[in-house]
């Protein structure tokens, strides 16, 4: 019993790091395609200038399609059905979203506090939130994920 509590732990860790570590790649990543589409992109309007709208949209989805690659392969690697787990995927990082920005909402523009000093611990509990998600539902193993078709 104690033995197999400590590898649970341990292969906690080990996907909580990894899971770190995709992080930064996906920052990487949206940065990268969110900077190309700024510089390189047909230009948005008449005035000549490149839509930043269009280059963050581009840069957050090709940072999600690094992030369940890498997470379905390494992290957690995880088999099954890829459509059903790219789909909770999907919610779990769209819920995510959805927390962070109400949340910045409502502590910056309504309650005044600073943006940054909100933005950190946000970005820590939707991170960990995220990791949740993915660690039991996005990419759980069939055993512990309901509903998981193979």
């Amino acid at each position: 019993m104690i033995g197999s509590a400590a590898m649970i732990g341990s292969s906690d860790a080990r996907s909580a790091a990894r899971f770190a570590i995709v992080g930064i790649t996906n920052v990487l990543v949206s940065f990268c395609v969110f900077y190309l589409c700024l510089h390189f992109l047909p230009a948005a309007s008449q005035r000549h200038t490149p839509s930043g709208a269009l280059a963050n949209l581009l840069g957050y989805a090709a940072g999600m399609v690094n992030s369940f690659v890498l997470n379905r392969t390494w992290t957690f690697q995880a088999a099954g059905n890829t459509a059903v787990r790219a789909l909770r995927f999907c919610a779990v990082n769209l819920t995510g979203l959805a927390v962070s920005t109400s949340a910045m909402f409502w502590f910056v523009d309504v309650l005044a506090y600073p943006a940054v000093a909100v933005w950190v611990p946000v970005t820590l509990v939707v991170m960990t939130l995220n990791y949740l998600g993915c660690r039991y539902w996005a990419f759980a193993p069939a055993s512990l994920a309901a509903e998981d078709p193979e």
